[in-house]
């Protein structure tokens, strides 16, 4: 018997890709995390994934304390919440963020009210011989700097710092005007996780065409060839890509 794909299904699992969009989702549950929906867009169950990206939405209020042992990434996307770290609290409302160490305590904290969601990041911290370990950091979207790519009409923000080899993974916020490319295909061994932040237009992965819109998540393998278009309204997205480490 032959199932019915309904229209709007646009979820898919390609060779090398995985495109998780908010019809195909599915909520799941921590200990940790009582009350909270908590979507796993990837997780290293997904192979060869060797991070996991999740989001958070709470509409009752969480207070989340977590262990040490992995480095941690947070992202706003709406309501109020903030993370303690080492003691100190800061925002985690839409465009803020937090990056937390392997050896720092921090915790999570949303209060009753509207809905606060946020995106986190999570992966084991890969040291490196002669660099010291990756400190906090703590910033805003809207407060960084917009450069110029080598693509006219794509801009890039950088928050954490691209250059520093103390982390082991970058996030860049990529903003494409309407019809702008990138120019090329990439084929490359960092793998990525895409968070479609706002618009849309087409993602080329591994050969396939596919139409991806504002709240799509890509998790796209080492090797995977991918490119991106964006439509008549333009587009944007959250990139993780692990750097600085040759994958052994």
């Amino acid at each position: 018997m032959t199932g019915t794909i309904m229209p709007g299904d646009r979820g898919r699992r390609g060779d090398g890709y995985t495109l998780l969009t908010p019809a195909n989702r599915y909520v799941s549950r921590l200990p940790s995390l009582p009350g909270a929906r908590f979507y796993k867009l990837v997780t290293p169950r997904l192979q060869p994934a060797r991070f996991a990206e999740y989001l958070v939405e709470s509409d009752a209020g969480i207070d989340a304390s977590f262990e040490p042992g992995f480095e941690h990434f947070f992202f706003g996307m709406a309501g109020e919440a903030r993370a303690v770290v080492a003691g100190v609290r800061h925002h985690l409302s839409r465009g803020w963020y937090v990056y937390v160490p392997a050896s720092t305590r921090f915790s999570i904290e949303a209060e009753a009210g509207p809905t606060a969601s946020f995106l986190w990041i999570k992966r084991r911290y890969e040291t490196s011989a002669r660099i010291d370990a990756s400190k906090p950091v703590f910033g805003q979207l809207a407060a960084l700097p917009a450069e110029q790519t080598a693509v006219p009409g794509l801009l890039r923000r950088e928050l954490l710092d691209p250059t520093n080899p103390a982390f082991d993974f970058n996030m860049s916020h990529m903003e494409f005007e309407p019809g702008v490319a990138l120019h090329q295909i990439e084929i490359h061994d960092e793998e990525h996780g895409l968070y479609m932040t706002s618009g849309g237009g087409i993602y080329q992965l591994n050969g396939d065409e596919l139409p991806v819109q504002a709240h799509d998540f890509i998790y796209m393998a080492p090797y995977c060839p991918q490119g991106f278009r964006a439509g008549s309204e333009g587009g944007s997205y959250l990139l993780y890509k692990d750097v600085y480490r040759d994958g052994f």
